[in-house]
């Protein structure tokens, strides 16, 4: 639900996020990183660091509130009232038939296909899903040149380690042909609680010391990496990812940043997390409180889902973790289509039942529907008492645009659902995939840009 949020309560988060820094601390395990902020006077123990008022202030004085990520084929604004949708990223099953599958190649292949012909889609993830069996150390950069082969977006390159996210940036500015701007991103992670280890430090100073934007996220579960109260979390949650804004800051001071935050709620009967739960939805609205407090663009959200199977809950979690995403007004979409289980699973047909879930949502979004033209008070004069709307030329004229109308829910009467073969949505959006993917045509680039994937992906499709 929408949640009118205080700005004593933003202010009081923000207070206790201070004495964490400065009186807890949070553990950068990088020797090189440390030796940095020694110099820059801020308080170390062993790979510990302890950020001051001061520190903080300064840091969060150089952030930008959005960026433009630019490529010779698209433009994605990021912030300011620029969204990015971006699919899935680390399932590693596939629901086929209603079983669960180790994800392929083909699996890749196919979702890569979805995202480019997605309507909404306009940010392709290179991490996208795990495939077993690629080259031992290859595995990022072949799914960076697979992103890059199957759509003309802007892709979310690799950020999970040093070698793989400089390889993957490099890759993406050799296909440019560019060394000027924004034209890549990557999603860094700390992991909870108040802890960067190495690879993840590496990964997300990749970019940042290359001038390319980068998501900070948090992913914590109360009760286990989080305290268990929300008030705990948000306020634990707002330190980890404000430690790792300061360090891209003080190693490059204006560079591109994203507040990320994706924390989920917890079963603790059995320790496990879950990602989906009306925690999340308040998760969510203080996070984007936040990012706004601190003047930067919002990654979190989702069609987020711990349903194993397209039923009730998997449509009803997804669609109020979509609607509680798009309330919050969130500015980088991950995990927006297709995820279910806990991000460990991806369904084609969920892809396209979200797809047309987040339509919805988008239908009146940024529409002026109090402009004069759609007042319709001449048509109530002529219509007046006891009449109706179907010959007026409004109608006739607005009526596929005014009214959403679904291509995959059943809205006739049971008569006409019956008659049309009563066809469930599972297989409506199972023929809608089939059709997508058939219809898919290669973006069409230069024999250089050719030749660059080629080579990466030699003998990878078979």
């Amino acid at each position: 639900m929408l949640r009118k949020i205080k700005q004593s309560e933003i202010e009081l988060i923000h207070e206790k996020t201070l004495y964490l820094l400065e009186h807890v601390g949070v553990d950068f395990e990088h020797e090189g990183l440390i030796e940095t902020f020694k110099k820059k006077g801020i308080r170390t123990e062993g790979c510990r660091v302890f950020f001051d008022r001061k520190t903080v202030d300064e840091a969060v004085s150089t952030l930008l509130p959005s960026f433009v990520i630019r490529t010779p084929f698209e433009e994605l604004k990021i912030g300011e009232g620029g969204q990015a949708f971006a699919s899935a990223s680390g399932c590693c099953k596939i629901l086929r038939d209603g079983r669960m599958y180790d994800a392929s190649m083909e699996d890749y292949i196919m979702a890569r296909k979805l995202d480019a012909t997605s309507p909404i889609i306009n940010l392709s993830s290179s991490p996208l899903m795990y495939v077993p069996g690629l080259p031992d150390g290859r595995t990022e950069m072949i799914k960076g040149a697979m992103a890059l082969k199957y759509s003309t977006h802007p892709v979310i390159m690799s950020c999970f380690g040093k070698r793989d996210a400089e390889e993957t940036i490099e890759l993406a500015r050799d296909f440019y042909d560019t060394d000027e701007g924004y034209y890549t991103i990557g999603v860094g992670n700390v992991i909870s609680p108040l802890y960067y280890n190495e690879s993840d430090v590496e990964a997300i100073l990749a970019y940042t010391r290359r001038n390319q934007p980068v998501v900070i996220a948090c992913c914590s579960s109360p009760g286990m990496t989080s305290p268990i109260t929300m008030s705990g979390t948000l306020i634990q949650n707002n330190a980890e990812v404000l430690a790792g804004i300061i360090m891209t800051q003080i190693v490059n001071p204006g560079a591109p940043v994203v507040y990320g935050n994706t924390s989920y709620t917890s079963n603790m009967r059995t320790a496990e997390t879950v990602s989906w739960g009306p925690e999340v939805d308040v998760t969510i609205h203080y996070a984007k409180a936040m990012a706004d407090f601190y003047g930067l663009p919002y990654r979190g959200g989702g069609s987020l889902s711990a349903a194993k199977e397209l039923d009730f809950e998997n449509g009803a979690e997804t669609a109020l973790c979509l609607a509680a995403t798009m309330d919050a007004g969130t500015d980088f979409i991950f995990h927006v289509f297709g995820e279910m289980d806990g991000l460990n699973a991806f369904s084609p047909e969920k892809y396209v039942l979200d797809e047309e879930l987040m339509a919805s949502l988008l239908h009146t979004k940024d529409r002026d529907i109090f402009a004069e033209e759609f007042l319709c008070m001449e048509s109530m004069e002529d219509v007046g008492p006891r009449g109706n709307y179907l010959t007026e030329e409004e109608t006739v004229d607005l009526y596929k645009s005014e009214v959403f109308y679904p291509s995959l829910s059943n809205i006739s009467t049971y008569s006409g659902w019956e008659a049309a073969g009563r066809p469930s949505v599972v297989e409506k959006a199972k023929a809608a995939v089939e059709k997508r993917l058939a219809e898919y045509e290669f973006p069409e680039y230069s024999q250089r840009q050719k030749k660059i994937l080629d080579h990466i992906l030699q003998g990878i499709e078979g």
